[in-house]
């Protein structure tokens, strides 16, 4: 039995408020009105017709309606209340972290945020809540700067490059000599403007294109700062000039990227440039209806995100009736609906749901609404399997004899994919993109780094423990350099131990929640499948130290469909009060983990196959040991190190086949 938050309050006070409740009547009921006590506990909002009105949850669920919350201490999931199988209310350690960042109340480490300062997690799994979007909201309704933004200007451009500091140079310039020229030759030839010298001096038109594009881009490059400016992302302590294409620049667009769930690299490219260019009021709309999304897949245990279908071919099912159909974008449906029932249906309905309502309404608010049917083959209990698709697998090393990068061409990314069985055809319900194991660098016994590859499992495997709030505890190989961070401690910047690293916590290694793959004798060789805040790993490179990545807000979607959809037991917490010193740059460090985080078992666990994929290269199986890495000075006579790429590869030629073993499952793999 799940329990969701503030739910166990409810049953406290249901005997209690039942006389009492029975005889209220909600009906025109003020939602502008902030109310705190009890009652307001059982209140649910109830649209019709454009009408609110209030109706207690009981009379919501006996109509047929779902309800949804919207409360600002809300938690996916994962990160919900449960009852174990004595009875006892178990509370995930992280639940209480979850609140108070989706609040904008804290940081990472517990500490309170300083004054003005926000968060903007939604990339990393920790949607805002309505609350803070009620800010956002009011500062839109207050700032007059957002009226001054030409969204259409910014728009004009899809992408304006950030030079290096050597091409910046070389480009300045070739600037300042094209403005010579033209400024010679509008001397010369009496033109009054670029288009008359043009006219006049044809040769002269690649040196005009250039400036008019330097000019163009300038002016863009002013209404993105306005843009920023207007809701404080651009900060003194970035140092950055204006109109300068800057790294104060990209950290204030990396806070509008992770503001506004943006997946892209720092700079001014197609999808940044397009946000920036949306007038502010739909840019709102857009953040609510990622959070309103966000908050129907809790509510109604759905998964389905449109991403199952092969191309433009949607996957399909056949039903109880013998009919083909399609595998529904339930995510996008059901949200839908969500935002139409509730008024929510555009930016202008949006704008004054906020405007009606104060920000603490927003601590209990509930919604009621009637979602489209399931489809058929949804249950209590449904059966699951994973298949991790590795794609291009290279083993060869990165690099050549003369120590040289190789490229290393992939079609194919890894992917992730669950299935479920019903009437005995395999359903595929997501595809999304995950990474797998490649070379990473590794600290050898004798104290020097290396290359290691980092094998990811191949065959038949089991998810039966999923962690939420999950924690890693480094080994003794890890570079200790990411073992340390530098923060501000008391207002002075020192060294720490890196538990943003460790967890629990959005940045960690393994993010918001993990799945363990195991054999099924109980063999673990440390590979996960979990959330990750290294996104553009997942999106760009598919490479990881062996463990299948997700992106959090999936990781976090995933495992609460499964714990939603599949008998399990709740264990809860497990303590495991860890100690380890090390010496790093001449001091002690010491890392005390009490916990690996709160854990579910899976019951029977899920099938999973990993695909071998399609091996590239002239290795066709993991190099093991150490690779020295080019342009370093190794010592001498350590037989447990790989001394060159060429004497590994006459060992790998000599004792492996030379073709790739067949796909297991080739009906699986992307094509």
């Amino acid at each position: 039995m799940r329990l969701s938050h503030q739910k166990q309050t409810m049953l406290i006070l249901c005997l209690s408020l039942a006389i009492h409740l029975s005889s209220l009547s909600y009906a025109q009921a003020k939602p502008q009105q902030s109310v705190t006590d009890a009652v307001t506990q059982d209140r649910v909002l109830l649209v019709e017709n454009g009408t609110e009105t209030w109706i207690t949850q009981a009379e919501a669920l006996n109509q047929g309606y779902e309800i949804v919350d919207l409360f600002d201490s809300w938690v996916p999931i994962i990160f919900e209340n449960y009852e174990n199988a004595k009875g006892e209310i178990l509370e995930p350690p992280y639940q209480d972290i979850f609140i108070g960042l989706a609040n904008d109340l804290e940081d990472g480490d517990g500490e309170p945020l300083p004054n003005g300062e926000k968060n903007y997690l939604e990339v990393f799994g920790i949607p805002p809540t309505l609350g803070v979007l009620w800010d956002r909201y009011q500062l839109a309704s207050t700032q007059t700067c957002f009226q001054e933004i030409d969204y259409e200007k910014i728009k004009s451009l899809t992408s304006i490059p950030f030079p290096d500091e050597g091409s910046a140079i070389k480009l300045n310039k070739k600037i300042e000599k094209a403005k010579l020229k033209i400024e010679e030759a509008m001397a010369q030839t009496g033109a009054t403007d670029y288009n008359d010298l043009i006219a006049k001096k044809p040769a002269m038109q690649a040196d005009v294109e250039l400036l008019q594009k330097k000019d163009k881009e300038a002016e863009v490059v002013l209404e993105i700062e306005k843009n920023l400016n207007c809701t404080g992302l651009i900060q003194p302590n970035y140092k950055h000039q204006p109109g300068k294409l800057d790294e104060g620049l990209r950290m204030a667009l990396r806070r509008f990227q992770r503001k506004h769930k943006l997946y892209e690299y720092a700079n001014l490219r197609s999808k940044t440039m397009a946000l920036l260019g949306t007038p502010h009021d739909e840019l709102l709309y857009l953040d609510l209806r990622r959070v309103m999304e966000e908050r129907v897949i809790a509510a109604t245990q759905i998964l389905e995100d449109g991403t199952g279908s092969d191309g433009d071919k949607p996957a399909t099912y056949k039903g109880k009736d013998g009919n083909t159909y399609e595998v529904r974008n339930l995510v996008q449906e059901f949200t839908d609906a969500a935002m139409v029932q509730i008024g929510l249906a555009d930016a202008i309905q949006a704008k004054a749901f906020f405007s009606r309502r104060t920000k603490a309404d927003l601590e209990w608010l509930r919604v009621a609404v009637k979602f489209p049917p399931r489809p058929e083959y949804y249950s209590a209990h449904m059966e699951m399997n994973v298949i991790v698709d590795r794609g291009d697998v290279w083993y060869d090393p990165p690099f050549d004899g003369k120590g040289k990068k190789i490229q290393q061409a992939r079609q194919k990314l890894p992917k992730f994919t669950l299935y479920t069985t019903y009437l005995g055809q395999k359903i595929k319900l997501i595809h999304w993109p995950t990474t797998i194991g490649g070379w990473r660098t590794e600290i050898a016994p004798n104290g020097h780094t290396y290359y290691k590859y980092k094998k990811s499992d191949v065959g038949e495997r089991i998810i039966r423990n999923v962690i939420s709030g999950p924690v890693w505890l480094p080994p003794e190989t890890t570079p200790l350099k990411g073992l340390t961070k530098r923060r501000y401690v008391n207002g002075k910047v020192q060294t720490v131990v890196n538990y943003e690293e460790m967890g629990p916590g959005y940045l960690s290694a393994y993010g918001l929640v993990a799945g363990y793959f195991i054999s099924r004798v109980g063999g673990d060789n440390g590979i996960r499948a979990h959330g990750s805040s290294d996104y553009m790993s997942i999106l760009s490179s598919g490479f990881s130290h062996g463990c299948h990545r997700l992106m959090n807000h999936h990781a976090v979607r995933l495992y609460g469909y499964i714990l939603s959809h599949r008998n399990r037991v709740v264990k809860g917490d497990q303590i495991i009060k860890h100690q380890r010193q090390f010496l790093f740059k001449d001091q002690v460090y010491q890392i005390r983990v009490p916990s690996r985080g709160f854990l579910f078992e899976l019951t029977p666990p899920i099938d999973v196959n990993v695909l071998e994929g399609r091996i590239k290269g002239k290795y066709k199986s993991p190099i093991e040991g150490y690779v020295k890495m080019p342009n370093r000075k190794y010592p001498d006579g350590d037989p447990s190190l790989t001394p060159t790429q060429e004497e590994a590869l006459k060992q790998q030629e000599s004792t492996q086949p030379t073709t790739p073993a067949p796909d297991t499952a080739p009906e699986a793999i992307e094509q």
